[in-house]
């Protein structure tokens, strides 16, 4: 994985966004190390928006999932915490949703649409 790109990480509008590049076309369990700073990040992000952005993504496991709920719980147990997703292709949204997981996470189209959605009430 070291040769991998890594994740980018923006703000747009007070909102935090990682999105992951073309190389996590398929994200495999291996593939988490590149996530390794993301619970920090969601530990200390201020304010407590995180939107996971997976347009480049098109498969997902059980694992990626997993660590999802890990930055779920942990940016969701501060005051006003959020987390989502955007971008998701039919087999990811497939996935999030056999999981019962979009009970959970805010699933959006777009970054935008997180971001606007996310900004609303700060």
């Amino acid at each position: 994985m070291s040769d991998a790109t890594p994740p980018e990480v923006l703000t747009l509008q007070s909102v935090t966004i990682i999105r992951l590049g073309e190389d996590c076309a398929s994200f495999f369990e291996n593939m988490l190390e590149k996530l390794s700073f993301a619970p920090q990040l969601a530990q200390s992000v201020t304010p407590p928006r995180l939107v996971i952005d997976l347009q480049h993504v098109r498969y997902i496991g059980s694992a990626f999932l997993g660590f999802m709920m890990i930055l779920y719980k942990t940016i969701t147990a501060r005051e006003s915490g959020r987390f989502g997703l955007c971008g998701l292709n039919s087999f990811c949204l497939a996935a999030v949703s056999v999981s019962r997981l979009q009970t959970r996470f805010e699933i959006f189209d777009t970054v935008d649409d997180a971001v606007k959605a996310f900004s609303a009430d700060l």
